[in-house]
């Protein structure tokens, strides 16, 4: 056996079990979470799964469908739908991470996974899903929302930087094996 895999195993199920307490976590914190009335875009409920995983396809070459199945039950409250005339036409899913300050914790969240069909794209669902779950996370005291974009998804960084989050830094790997992306933030403090 290879030394690169005796490695690799002891490296999964490390970040397997930090997904698992940061997902654990982040249900406590949602627990009682403020919604509000928001035209169009809703918790995402269970038929509405089949869509989403099939925008997601199309919109990602590397599919993590095992975890929007998993965060459709266990973070339902900040798993955003979209509709266009009772049609499921994107989504967007967060997390919520615990950051140390001097004066306890803040909260961020973590855009997941966001998508729009491609055949309602450019059409303002994007920057309104943005907006308006941004708007929820600010009445729940979320102190920032990063997410990640591949560099080349010049479409998609044009739509963030509108909505007002700024390029942190550019880094690899995180939205997929060896590509570039930044990490994006927006203040909501």
């Amino acid at each position: 056996m290879s030394l690169s895999k005796i490695y690799t195993k002891p490296i999964a199920y490390l970040t397997s079990f930090k997904r698992l307490i940061r997902d654990t976590i982040g249900a406590l914190l949602i627990r009682d979470w403020k919604q509000m009335e928001k035209e169009n875009i809703m918790p995402i409920e269970g038929v509405m799964l089949p869509e989403v995983l099939r925008i997601q396809g199309e919109g990602f070459e590397n599919q993590r469908q095992d975890m929007l199945i998993r965060y459709s039950t266990k973070l339902k409250k900040i798993f955003y739908v979209i509709k266009s005339q009772n049609q499921v036409v994107g989504y967007s899913v967060y997390y919520i991470i615990l950051i140390p300050t001097f004066k306890g914790f803040k909260k961020k969240s973590v855009v997941c996974s966001i998508s729009i069909d491609r055949n309602f794209r450019k059409q303002g669902f994007g920057e309104k899903l943005l907006e308006e779950s941004i708007q929820e996370m600010r009445l729940n005291k979320i102190a920032s929302v990063l997410l990640y974009v591949s560099v080349n998804n010049a479409s998609a960084i044009k739509l963030y930087e509108k909505v007002g989050f700024r390029i942190i830094r550019e880094t690899t790997n995180i939205c997929g094996e060896n590509e570039r992306c930044y990490e994006m933030e927006l203040s909501l403090v």
